[in-house]
């Protein structure tokens, strides 16, 4: 894991802006043809893809699953958690989480791999034309718009779902981040920084991870053994994994001893899973 890490907040109106971009009804992605009014320069077998549906799909079902877990962590009082060894060596902290973020997170990274291996010309269009490509689907597909409605997403009633599709942008916003997302970055882990207080923040970014790892951000650190985010006191850091909950080798690069006595997690399957690097 790595040091240095812009946060962004980008993803926090993902659902609330999907209500505003103009789904209508009008029949499938698959089979259908597109009002050309607007754009006639677009390849009409990459907008009858369904794998452009499904990567707009999951790109939709990671952000509700992820907002829906940093409402679950906020509400953890980590100082009545502790880790526990259940086996030989192994430290475990079970969590009270209801969503898995760690699958969602490999599934949109998944369609977005299957969307550039049907349609490979995709990576290299301008972020306006993968922008259009979104748009049109997004108005056009009822696969789209039936699972926008799983997800508590309508446009008649756009908070139809507890506060998951509140805090609105504007209907840009969804779809420059799909674009950004594509654009930038293939890897979807999330930070998790729980503090001595027992509270906990969540951090993502989507274009400073790395294809295969995330980052931890820039700590503070007095010299005695405690490190500081935000001016807080950190109890350890977490970060989620796709495939596990054992730390890959990146995660025990220790570069200029910089995490010494930091105490880790692998987030995986509803648990924190302790470390530390030497």
């Amino acid at each position: 894991m790595k040091k240095h890490l812009l946060v962004k907040t980008a993803l926090s109106g993902l659902f609330a802006t999907l209500c505003t971009v103009g789904i209508v009804s009008f029949p499938g992605c698959q089979k259908q043809d597109y009002d050309y009014s607007e754009k006639d320069d677009l390849d009409p077998a990459l907008l009858n893809s369904p794998e452009l549906e499904e990567y707009i799909i999951a790109g939709a079902d990671f952000q509700q699953t992820l907002n829906i877990f940093k409402d679950e962590i906020s509400k953890i009082d980590f100082s009545k958690l502790e880790f526990v060894e259940e086996t030989p060596g192994k430290k475990i902290m079970r969590l009270p989480i209801s969503v898995h973020i760690e699958e969602k997170s490999r599934i949109f990274k998944e369609k977005k791999e299957a969307l550039l291996t049907k349609h490979p010309l995709f990576s290299s269009l301008s972020e306006s034309t993968k922008y259009d490509y979104f748009r049109i689907c997004i108005q056009n597909s009822i696969k789209v718009n039936n699972r926008l409605l799983e997800l508590g997403i309508d446009i008649n009633q756009p908070t139809t779902k507890a506060s998951y599709t509140e805090g609105f942008e504007n209907k840009y916003s969804v779809l420059g981040y799909l674009a950004e997302w594509m654009q930038n970055s293939n890897y979807t882990e999330v930070i998790i920084i729980v503090f001595e207080d027992g509270s906990a923040t969540i951090i993502h970014d989507d274009e400073n991870f790395t294809p295969t790892q995330a980052t931890i951000p820039s700590l503070g650190y007095d010299g005695k053994g405690n490190f500081y985010y935000d001016n807080k006191k950190i109890d350890f850091v977490g970060h989620t994994h796709t495939s596990g909950p054992e730390p890959n080798g990146k995660d025990l690069e220790n570069p200029d001893g910089q995490y010494t006595g930091l105490d880790q997690a692998i987030y995986y399957d509803g648990a924190f899973h302790h470390f530390q690097v030497n």
